[in-house]
C-alpha cells in the first residue's frame, strides 16, 4: 500500500461507481487527508486581485500600487497557497533539502493549472548553475514534467547570496538577474510565468521586464504558493 510522501502513513484509496463504470487512468493520492489539510488555498474575495496577496479585502494592496509606479505594465499574478507553516515545511524538504519525490504532491495540480491559460509559451523561472549543481533540480520544473516548456528566459549572474536567505529590503534592491537566450522569440508572445513562491515580486517583475523588453504581447504569472 502507499504511504503519504510527508508523513509516511498508509494511503486509502477508493474507487467510485463512475470510476467503475466509465474506466480512466487512475491517480493514486500521494499525500494523505490530513497532510493536505494543512496548505491552505487563497480565497480570491480575499486577496488582492493583481498577485494574489491574501489580505482581508479583494482591494489592490499596498505592494502592488507601488510596483505599477516603476513599471507601466501591470503583471497580473494567480498564487494558489499561502505560504504558511505546512507550505514552508514541504518547501523546506522539497526544494531545499532536496527532496525530490515531493514534486509529485502538486505536479498534477500545477499542471491542472496551466491549462486554463490562454498563452503562447510556458517560462518556468530558471536557477542559477550554481543551485543546480549543488540541488541538481529546478523545483518548478519537477511540476511541470510533460509541460511543454521554453527555455528563453536565463539567469545573468550567479548571486553571491540566494534570494531566500535576503530580507525585503535586500530583495527589492536586488539588480535584474535574467536575460534572455532566444529574444526573437518573444516577440509578439503571449507568456505565463510560472514560479515556486512569489514573496515581494522582485523576481516576477525582473522576469517580465526582460520580456515585455523584447516584444511580448503579454505577461501573466503563476506560483504555488503567495
Amino acid at each position: 500500500m502507499a504511504k503519504c510522501l510527508l508523513c509516511n502513513s498508509q494511503l486509502g484509496f477508493s474507487l467510485t461507481i463512475k470510476g467503475l463504470l466509465w474506466p480512466t487512468k487512475l491517480q493514486s493520492p500521494v499525500i494523505c487527508p490530513l497532510c493536505m489539510k494543512g496548505f491552505e488555498k487563497i480565497p480570491v474575495k480575499l486577496s488582492c486581485p493583481v498577485c494574489s496577496r491574501p489580505q482581508p479585502s479583494g482591494e489592490v494592496c499596498g505592494d502592488c500600487q507601488r510596483w505599477q509606479k516603476v513599471y507601466p505594465w501591470k503583471i497580473q499574478h494567480h498564487g494558489l497557497y499561502r505560504y504558511n507553516d505546512a507550505m514552508k515545511a514541504y518547501i523546506q524538504s522539497y526544494k531545499f533539502s532536496g527532496d525530490y519525490r515531493l514534486r509529485h504532491v502538486f505536479a498534477e495540480e500545477m499542471k491542472a493549472e496551466i491549462k486554463k491559460y490562454d498563452v503562447d509559451l510556458v517560462i518556468p523561472i530558471p536557477v542559477t548553475d550554481q543551485t543546480m549543481a549543488t540541488r541538481g533540480f529546478n523545483q518548478v520544473r519537477g511540476w511541470l514534467e510533460g509541460v511543454d516548456l521554453d527555455d528563453s528566459l536565463a539567469t545573468k549572474m550567479e548571486e553571491k547570496v540566494a534570494q531566500s536567505k535576503k530580507n525585503r529590503q535586500e530583495r527589492l534592491k536586488t539588480p535584474q538577474i535574467f536575460n534572455l537566450n532566444n529574444p526573437s522569440e518573444i516577440l509578439g508572445k503571449r507568456v505565463l510565468l510560472v514560479d515556486d513562491i512569489y514573496t515581494t515580486g522582485r523576481t516576477i517583475y525582473h522576469a517580465s521586464e526582460c520580456l515585455y523588453n523584447a516584444g511580448a504581447a503579454s505577461v501573466v504569472s503563476l506560483s504555488l504558493a503567495r
